[in-house]
């Protein structure tokens, strides 16, 4: 256990070094202003709708995660869903530890269950599937209208064909998977694996199933995911709006998908200096100027940070409602 702790520490400070490294360099490059930042407090009247668009994005995301809920029959409010998509964004922001908010959601879920805990904490695994099916989907959407709004001398053609690929890949993914659940109850495939198996892959078998019969559910969901993401995406168009030097509407968008799907991977905690840099990048070749592009998305950040406060305040009340219910029933 005490080894389990040490690991998770270094790893921590390995990726609390690769962002501090990462903001250096786009520091020292020019594409990260911080001063520059103020500005988005001096322009409240485009801060504001984007706070509202941002903070949105997450109360959107809370409802998709009720309805996978639902659909394994884990019929939990949803005020109580959605505090605990407020709780788990806030975590998932403020903090850089290993406790993340889906650490977070998964814990509280198990506390609020005495059956189908297995199926509630596999909802959390099929809401990230959903958030990222979401941002291919609205990457899609925007590309359509990218060639209007670009310099003819940007790399355009790179980033359509990523964006194609990633969508091949989704939808391939998505067969595959329908493919691989039909053939292993078709033929049994199961029957053939070792009992300790069997007994682990049980609960994955059964939330698959359980979702494939609630696929009309699910394509709500996938709708769902592109208004969340949409409007994620129209904030941070907004915030950029507050910079002079900000791309296109478009190249916004597009740079903000790319930024969000690579802070999702773990190099840093929060994605930090991974999503300016790329988000910057992109901007940079579909703008083709040089600008510090990478302070939109640090502003886009920031605004991040303030729109989960409302999730501290009920993460703070949630945890004295829990100590109160402790007493009164150790009394």
């Amino acid at each position: 256990m005490l080894r389990a702790v040490k690991k998770s520490h270094v790893f921590l400070l390995i990726k609390l070094t690769l962002a501090v490294i990462l903001v250096m360099v786009l520091l020292n490059s020019g594409q990260l202003d911080f001063r520059s930042i103020l500005i988005v407090f001096e322009k409240l009247d485009l801060f504001v709708p984007a706070l509202v668009c941002l903070f949105l994005g997450i109360v959107i995301s809370g409802f998709r995660w009720w309805l996978l809920l639902r659909a394994t029959d884990n019929n939990i409010p949803l005020g109580t869903v959605l505090n605990l998509q407020l709780i788990g964004s806030f975590f998932s922001t403020w903090l850089p530890g290993a406790a993340g908010g889906d650490a977070v959601r998964g814990v509280q879920v198990f506390r609020l269950l005495k059956n189908g805990r297995s199926t509630a904490l596999l909802s959390i695994v099929a809401d990230r599937v959903f958030a990222m099916i979401g941002l291919i989907s609205v990457a899609v959407l925007v590309s359509f209208f990218l060639p209007m709004a670009i310099s003819p001398d940007a790399s355009i053609y790179e980033y359509v064909g990523l964006i194609q690929t990633l969508a091949f890949v989704l939808v391939g993914a998505i067969i595959l998977a329908l493919v691989g659940i039909y053939s292993a109850l078709r033929f049994s495939f199961i029957d053939y694996l070792p009992v300790k198996i069997r007994h682990y892959l049980h609960p994955f078998g059964v939330t698959l199933l359980m979702y494939l019969r609630a696929w009309p559910t699910l394509l709500i969901c996938w709708a769902v995911s592109v208004l969340a993401t949409g409007i994620v995406i129209i904030g941070m168009v907004t915030i950029a709006s507050i910079f002079s030097y900000a791309a296109n509407p478009q190249v916004t968008a597009i740079a903000g998908i790319f930024g969000n799907l690579f802070s999702v991977i773990p190099i840093t905690p929060g994605g930090v200096g991974v999503g300016e840099s790329v988000f910057s990048k992109v901007c940079v070749e579909l703008a083709a100027r040089t600008a510090p592009f990478a302070t939109i998305y640090f502003s886009f950040r920031v605004g991040m940070l303030i729109v989960n406060i409302p999730g501290m305040i009920v993460s703070l009340f949630y945890s004295t409602a829990r100590h109160r219910e402790k007493a009164d029933a150790s009394i």
